[in-house]
């Protein structure tokens, strides 16, 4: 079924992307003008009151904006820092990467000895097609006699 809004960004020129943001924006502001009695009315009951006195009428945003510039030194040391720990890091460790290697596989004698069953059960449970387990008390596999030959079912 085709779609029945066609949305392709990709192919929109950049006026077109720009104008179309553009009219959602000014629309978002008309939408909150027409809300802005019923804003005002939820903020009250949470006390924004309270911020509008303490932030407007006293004067308070003036401590936010001297304290932005301190805040905004410290986003910087913190960015700053993660871009050099990244940048030793690709120096440190340019052609040497460590994650390429695989673990050896594990055997089918090693997990014989961790499940405690013989190694041919351990093949003929590795090569059936569909295979139901059940665990024992202990956390072991309980194995039963295959009931078809590409299922092999694990009772407990």
């Amino acid at each position: 079924m085709n779609r029945l809004i066609i949305d392709n960004p990709t192919g929109a020129s950049w006026i077109q992307r720009f104008s179309q943001r553009a009219i959602t924006l000014a629309f978002w502001v008309v939408f909150g003008f027409l809300f802005r009695p019923l804003l005002t009315l939820l903020a009250w009951l949470v006390g924004g009151h309270f911020f509008s006195r303490a932030m407007i009428q006293n004067q308070g945003y003036q401590a936010l904006i001297t304290s932005a510039g301190f805040y905004l030194l410290v986003i910087a040391l913190i960015v700053s820092l993660l871009i050099g720990w990244a940048l030793y890091n690709l120096l440190r460790f340019r052609n040497n990467e460590r994650r390429t290697r695989q673990p050896d596989p594990v055997t089918a004698a090693e997990q014989a000895a961790f499940y405690g069953l013989d190694e041919a059960t351990v093949r003929q449970l590795q090569g059936a097609n569909r295979l139901v387990l059940h665990i024992d008390e202990n956390g072991l596999p309980v194995v039963s006699p295959p009931s078809r030959t590409d299922t092999i079912d694990c009772e407990g």
